[in-house]
């Protein structure tokens, strides 16, 4: 049976099992796209690559063995699995269960979509599907590159975040979909072809040698890249050969190279530090759209179901609109969200006969729903207030 020593932190975190969810239609059981990255805050970060049949689900950490897993019977969502691991996930939400132990992931950046570029004012910024940005800004005759992750950050309204190196932290919105402001009101307009760009960059990171090749987690992306032969990864090699104290040690290492083909290529070996090491990463939270939410809390209070089936729940698209259910019947509507926050229009509901209490709370959460101004997203759970500040409606992402 296979052991990868990626697995080991789902010790740490103990699952309890779940009833199988209700049946969804078809359109919601499909991973978020065919290659995913997903953040496990308290674990490691890992990638899925979903088989176009909807067969197979790889996942891989570089330098570790691919596990292979078989789709699964699912009551919704979708499921992924062999005798001993399992990924189950709806949108872009997944648990990860290894031996009866499990870890909640969700989806990074824009999972199936291409790289975008947006350029202005001698600054162009490339945003690939996996969180991951790079930056070139020109100013007069010099140029720097820098690159990081970027984000959507909930806090009131939506923004658009980049974390780098050159610049600790850049904050835009997104407008119309083809253009990101700066706080300073300047515009970049959205490229008609993505630029990639493929420059050389001051890069700091852990290395390891494998049997297989060199392996670099680069800082500020939190990536784990293989080293293209030649250039200066020989000079990397025997660095480390010399310092380390075991095979399986990652030494902080300072190089200048690029980025081909999903490699690292080491143009120049700047330094190893044998007790140097990266930054804490911002932790990354659940997507607001494309996100199953089911509510915790209305109003302060923990409302209680004879069926936990009966929870309302929210589900936001990219067009506007949101889904969900009240508890007893389903309901569509609109939404707007911008810098000033966020508003739900008012919502269609069908017209199912509800319980006495069942249908005091569905009027409990449809007044709490209209009265929304704001949002705050938080790992992965969301608080929605009005307008005093008062937190109206308090709800986790589901995962499973």
């Amino acid at each position: 049976m296979r052991r990868l020593a990626f697995f080991a932190m789902l010790a740490a975190t103990a699952a309890q099992a779940q009833a199988p969810p209700p049946p969804e239609p078809a359109a919601q059981a499909q991973p978020p796209g065919l290659q995913v990255m997903y953040a496990c805050p308290g674990g490691s970060d890992f990638s899925a690559a979903f088989s176009k049949d909807g067969d197979l689900a790889t996942i891989s950490v570089p330098g570790q063995p691919e596990v292979e897993l078989s789709r699964q019977p699912s009551g919704s969502g979708f499921a992924f699995g062999d005798s001993y691991y399992e990924l189950r996930g709806r949108g872009r939400e997944a648990t990860l269960m290894a031996g009866g132990r499990s870890m909640r992931c969700h989806a990074i950046g824009r999972p199936g979509e291409p790289p975008r570029t947006y350029q202005g004012g001698g600054l162009t910024v490339t945003l690939f599907p996996d969180g991951i940005f790079r930056l070139r800004e020109r100013s007069g005759a010099s140029e720097t590159v820098d690159l990081g992750q970027w984000a959507q950050e909930v806090d009131g309204g939506v923004r658009m975040v980049l974390r780098g190196g050159v610049v600790p932290r850049r904050v835009f919105r997104e407008a119309n979909g083809d253009k990101l402001v700066a706080e300073n009101g300047s515009e970049l307009e959205r490229a008609a072809t993505a630029d990639p760009i493929d420059d050389r960059f001051r890069l700091s990171g852990l290395y390891r040698d494998t049997q297989t090749g060199g392996l670099f987690t680069e800082c500020l992306t939190g990536r784990t890249f293989e080293l293209a032969p030649g250039g200066a990864e020989p000079d990397l090699e025997r660095a480390w050969t010399e310092a380390t104290p075991s095979k399986e040690a990652q030494l902080y290492v300072e190089i200048v190279g690029r980025f081909a083909s999903g490699e690292v290529q080491a143009d120049r070996f700047l330094s190893l530090k044998r007790d140097g090491a990266c930054p804490p990463l911002a932790p990354r939270s659940s997507a607001l759209r494309d996100t199953e939410w089911r509510v915790l809390e209305i109003d302060g209070e923990k409302p209680v179901y004879d069926d936990w089936r009966q929870r309302p729940r929210l589900r936001l698209d990219d067009d506007g609109k949101f889904s969900g259910s009240t508890g007893c019947n389903a309901l569509t509507g609109s939404y707007q969200l911008d810098p000033d926050g966020l508003r739900f229009e008012p919502a269609a509901t069908t017209l199912a006969s509800c319980a006495p209490a069942l249908a005091a709370a569905e009027k409990r959460f449809l007044d709490a729903l209209s009265a929304v101004r704001e949002a705050q997203l938080a790992g992965t759970t969301l608080d929605l207030t009005d307008a005093a500040g008062k937190r109206r409606l308090r709800l986790e992402a589901r995962g499973r």
